[in-house]
């Protein structure tokens, strides 16, 4: 991997925090900051499967109260406790083949939940929001 040499002019207690951060880390000064942009870049499309793509692409053009209502959104109560009934059911091996067909699509709508709150949320951390710990 090639790399390239940037100066970036930065306010004096932001150094000074990212100078204290490394000292406590006991790491070079660089690798902080190296650690600390890239932890901190945006949600890239690219780095997603295609089809997980599709599923947030929307996302990016949406203003932040729209994010928001993502990012606080749960699953149906109705669809998580069938969904948890489903998979006790099958830690028994008593889950019939129609409910198996029925497991696998409810966890794929789970999954397609999660990626999309995950990835709003992402998006509002990365302008600048807090996200709370219970998000």
């Amino acid at each position: 991997m090639s790399t390239q040499i940037v100066s970036v002019a930065l306010p004096e207690d932001m150094y000074r925090r990212l100078k204290d951060a490394a000292t406590l880390a006991q790491q070079p000064l660089e690798e902080v900051i190296f650690q600390t942009i890239r932890g901190n870049l945006p949600p890239v499309l690219a780095d997603l499967a295609p089809d997980q793509r599709d599923l947030v692409a929307d996302l990016q053009g949406l203003e932040d109260d729209e994010l928001w209502a993502i990012g606080k959104g749960a699953l149906p109560t109705a669809h998580w406790r069938r969904h948890q009934h489903f998979l006790a059911k099958g830690e028994q091996g008593l889950l019939t083949p129609d409910e198996r067909a029925e497991l696998a699509q409810l966890r794929e709508a789970t999954d397609r939940f999660v990626l999309r709150r995950s990835y709003a949320l992402a998006l509002l951390k990365w302008r600048g929001h807090t996200i709370p710990a219970t998000a």
